[in-house]
């Protein structure tokens, strides 16, 4: 079998009779022979889920190709160990990945066996093949969204603001229907760009401008949506007076 139990065999003679002896005695002493054990190999396999959503669990399980007969112990490269049982052929633990975010960092998750030890087997061996998950991105989704000032006087300037409700991890690059671009720096929720309205005049020309985002990329997030609402700003007109003068003939 697989687990040590090499002994030791003593037999004696107990009782010997017949051939015509005047006496017949027997050797009290044993016959011994030693039983050593052959070494056969049980294997400890370490197996995962193959692919969780991030901060969804990973369940580690070590199987082994024959019962324990005692605790055996396994350590893995994680730092986690799993008990099996005696009587039993495997066991599990749990492992809690980061939690969920907005960003773009799904992976791959290797873990083998460091140790294992117990199981009271003539050879316990460890197989070096790791168990591997993939750990995939919820999509969660980042909205930026345009503003601006509510109204400004012809001439003067207006200022757009994009702003993220994450931060951006990488740079963020927001056009706007204007032509112009909005850059959002790593680690910050908010860029802004000024546009200069047309110059001041003595005619009546006050209008309402709408602007809108045309694109946004980068940002290192799952998903980076527009808000397609427009930002408005009324461009008022400022008073200018213009006087008419009325000359005629001297005489």
């Amino acid at each position: 079998d697989v687990y040590n139990n090499g002994s030791t065999v003593n037999t004696t003679i107990t009782k010997a009779e017949g051939g015509n002896f005047e006496n017949l005695a027997t050797n009290p002493a044993p016959a011994t022979t030693t039983i050593t054990d052959s070494i056969d190999t049980t294997t400890v396999t370490l197996t995962a889920d193959n692919s969780v959503v991030e901060g969804g669990n990973i369940t580690y399980t070590a199987t082994l190709t024959n019962p324990a007969q005692t605790a055996v112990t396994v350590t893995l490269s994680n730092g986690q160990t799993i008990t099996i049982e005696a009587g039993k052929t495997a066991g599990s633990v749990v492992f809690q990945t980061p939690a969920n975010d907005v960003y773009n960092n799904g992976s791959t998750v290797s873990t083998t066996i460091t140790k294992a030890e117990g199981g009271n087997f003539e050879n316990l061996a460890t197989n070096p093949a790791p168990a591997t998950t993939t750990i995939t991105d919820s999509i969660d989704t980042t909205t930026v969204t345009l503003t601006a000032n509510a109204s400004v006087v012809e001439g003067g300037d207006i200022t757009y603001t994009a702003t993220l409700t994450n931060p951006a991890q990488t740079a963020v690059t927001v056009t706007l229907s204007n032509g112009q671009t909005i850059n959002i720096e790593a680690g910050k929720s908010t860029g802004s760009v000024v546009f200069h309205t047309p110059a001041n005049d003595v005619y009546n020309n006050g209008s309402t401008v709408n602007t809108t985002i045309t694109k946004a990329e980068g940002g290192n997030f799952e998903n980076l949506a527009a808000n397609p609402a427009p930002a408005t700003t009324t461009i008022t007109d400022s008073i200018d007076t213009t006087t008419v003068t009325l000359t005629a003939n001297a005489s």
